[in-house]
């Protein structure tokens, strides 16, 4: 990684009061920025992750780990095959790189459940842990005695979190129960894939659905696994009682789609692909510059007008036919074509940077303006990944790392998702190797 030059670290003041206030608002929000001598949320937290094949599970114990849980990630002896999932095969000393971003502050215990031994084992794990993570197919871990149905007898405080294509009840559960999950079967399952794409007026294939770049349906259903694990944690508190969590990658990833889907379920009327439009508000969306591409979002009638200002762009034609909100409604895609058209035909002639700054400039002079409704539209540019990283802003939060590890090299990996006052998240270390930990877990939770 290049070294770069750390800024003084600020923060925004823009409600100040009295100077004390204004002093002591800065000190709290300068704070946040390390975790230092803080207290971990989940500290006293354990949990068994047992998912296998699937970073759904992988990624929910990661966001408990980083809150201080002790995670202890369960493998057959030949090791997860997630730690093999990489992009164009490239690893660090042969482990992947999602499952190395994953990797950060767990236990790595070798454990066989595909015999009698290894569920022994597990049975004893689980007696001791506050979380149980699975992502076996629905009622193979109940099959094998150790579900959440027998584990809850020796455990009552057991928070079990299984994770499923489908869920562990219903039609489609029982369908698919066999079928391993993953994440493009769950955004196809969605709903979302279908209306993502150029419209059906262009050329095979780009008129196909679209999935989502990045594995989203399996971050959507961890993340959600992960909150239902906390809220789990924060019930038991209050009652005593642990409980299961059962969380459906098609159903996690389906909330997601929202209104296009609801909508079209509302009124009759499916929504078409509508390639890099939106379906609510335009401008909305990617334009070209004369050097690059910036996002534009200027839904309101008044950002409209504003951007039409900072472009300089006072046809009549487009002042007049989109006026409105109802004017430039997607549904009519030539109509919308037009529009993009005229506001290329502007953005075109300026660079990305001067289209940024001229933005910049009119939203603080809107700001601080006494007049009201003057209409702020948002433009940002499209960044690579190599220039986002270069970004300052990331260093000033601290949201990247990096870790020098003996056998798996120097590497950088996004941390700290949340900024916290009093329990922070924050990552110890990063290492992986096949039952690493497998004295310290047998040691400290099966020797008796």
């Amino acid at each position: 990684m290049t070294t770069t030059k750390q800024p003084k670290e600020q923060v925004l003041i823009r409600y100040g009061g009295v100077a004390a206030a204004k002093k002591e608002r800065e000190q709290l929000l300068a704070s946040m920025m390390s975790p230092e001598g803080k207290p971990e949320a989940l500290e006293d937290v354990v949990v068994i992750d047992a998912s296998y094949a699937n970073f759904a599970g992988i990624i929910a114990a990661s966001f408990f780990a980083e809150f201080g849980a002790e995670v202890i990630k369960i493998e057959p002896p030949e090791g997860d095959p997630a730690r093999r999932m990489t992009p164009f095969g490239v690893t660090a000393n042969g482990v992947g790189i999602p499952f190395l971003m994953e990797a950060r502050n767990k236990r790595y215990f070798t454990l066989d459940l595909r015999t009698e031994e290894g569920r022994k084992d597990f049975a004893k794990l689980a007696k001791k842990a506050d979380i149980v993570i699975e992502t076996f197919p629905a009622g193979q871990m109940d099959s094998w005695g150790i579900g959440y149905r027998q584990l809850s007898q020796s455990n009552p405080r057991l928070i079990y979190i299984a994770i499923t294509p489908y869920g562990q009840y219903g039609n489609r559960a029982q369908e698919f129960a066999q079928m391993p999950d993953a994440d493009i079967t769950a955004q196809a399952a969605s709903g979302l894939a279908a209306i993502i794409g150029d419209p059906d007026t262009g050329e095979e294939p780009y008129t196909w659905p679209t999935r989502a770049g990045t594995w989203m349906a399996w971050y959507m259903a961890g993340t959600q696994a992960a909150i239902g694990g906390a809220l789990s944690l924060l019930f038991r508190e209050l009652s005593g009682e642990g409980q299961m969590v059962d969380i459906a990658t098609a159903d996690s990833y389906a909330t997601l789609a929202q209104y296009p889907v609801i909508a079209g379920n509302t009124w009759r009327k499916a929504r078409p692909r509508l390639g890099r439009y939106d379906f609510s508000m335009c401008p909305y969306g990617v334009f070209k510059t004369k050097d690059g591409f910036v996002a534009i979002a200027a839904g309101r009638d008044n950002d409209f007008r504003a951007l039409l200002k900072i472009l300089n762009l006072f046809k009549r034609e487009v002042e007049e036919e989109y006026k409105t909100i109802s004017d430039r409604i997607t549904d009519n895609l030539p109509r919308i074509d037009q529009l993009t058209a005229h506001l290329e035909g502007a953005t075109t002639k300026l660079t990305t940077d001067e289209l940024v700054t001229r933005t910049i400039k009119y939203s603080l002079k809107a700001v601080r303006s006494k007049l009201s409704g003057g209409g702020i539209p948002f433009v940002m540019k499209v960044e690579s990944p190599g220039t986002a990283m270069k970004n300052l802003h990331w260093y000033v939060r601290k949201s990247f790392q990096q870790f020098d590890d003996p056998k798996l090299g120097k590497f950088v990996l996004p941390v700290n998702f949340a900024k916290m006052s009093q329990t922070p998240p924050r990552v110890k270390w990063v290492s992986c190797d096949i039952g690493k930990d497998n004295d310290y877990v047998r040691q400290k939770y099966l020797s008796d």
